[in-house]
């Protein structure tokens, strides 16, 4: 009997899968996080960003991680020697650090979610042995995003958050999105804290219960869809 045939040796392995605990690879506010993890972190002001997003990448380069952030143009240098100051032991990150501005996410100005996604995708694979025995990290600055809030770009950046989350689970890595609350209001905040499975504030790691999974919900159309 094959081994998808037999039901009872099928459930006896999805029944282990289930009671074996996960390892975490990474924390954030005390809280363990697991190859996967989605967090949307929502912080006030460029110190308290620099404040959660130094120990994270600082923890990941010493852990060995792959490190990648997505920052505001042009801080490259600066985070570096942030990075540098606030954990020695890592400098300012090496060759498993990255630091990659808004263009990322911007083709003449316009967001385009899907040649992000494939920047995502390529990096992975550019990056990671062959045997992928690492983890990777990935924190992104949102800050870029304030001047293109409106109906039709919310949209679609929802979109992308939710095609991320799978991104993210489809390797070892773990991802943290940050949106400054003094840049970003109710309009952007409500709908992207629903495309995150876990949420940063107040220096508390949470379960977020408004998630709507990828793989269960159904996706909001891409701006130009009908």
């Amino acid at each position: 009997m094959s081994w998808a045939a037999d039901p009872d040796r099928e459930h006896s392995v999805d029944q282990r899968s289930a009671e074996a605990p996960v390892a975490a690879v990474a924390h954030l506010g005390g809280v363990p996080l697991t190859a996967g993890d989605h967090i949307c972190a929502l912080y006030r002001g460029r110190a308290e960003r620099d404040r959660l997003m130094t120990p994270f990448l600082a923890d990941g380069l010493s852990a060995g991680h792959l490190c990648l952030l997505l920052g505001t143009e042009g801080e490259g240098r600066t985070f570096r020697d942030i990075l540098a100051s606030a954990a020695p032991a890592v400098g300012r990150g090496g060759n498993n650090f990255q630091i990659r501005g808004p263009n990322e996410y911007l083709q003449d100005g316009t967001f385009d979610g899907d040649r992000t996604l494939a920047r995502m995708y390529a990096w992975f694979d550019e990056m990671f042995p062959s045997d992928k025995r690492t983890c990777a990290r990935f924190a992104a600055d949102m800050s870029w995003a304030q001047p293109l809030v409106q109906p039709a770009f919310v949209q679609d950046l929802v979109r992308y958050e939710m095609q991320a989350t799978r991104w993210l689970r489809s390797h070892s890595q773990v991802g943290m999105c940050m949106y400054d609350l003094e840049l970003f209001h109710s309009d952007l905040i409500v709908p992207l804290v629903k495309a995150h499975p876990k949420v940063w504030l107040n220096g508390m790691t949470m379960e977020n219960p408004y998630f709507l999974d990828p793989d269960e919900a159904t996706w909001p159309p891409a701006s130009g869809e009908t």
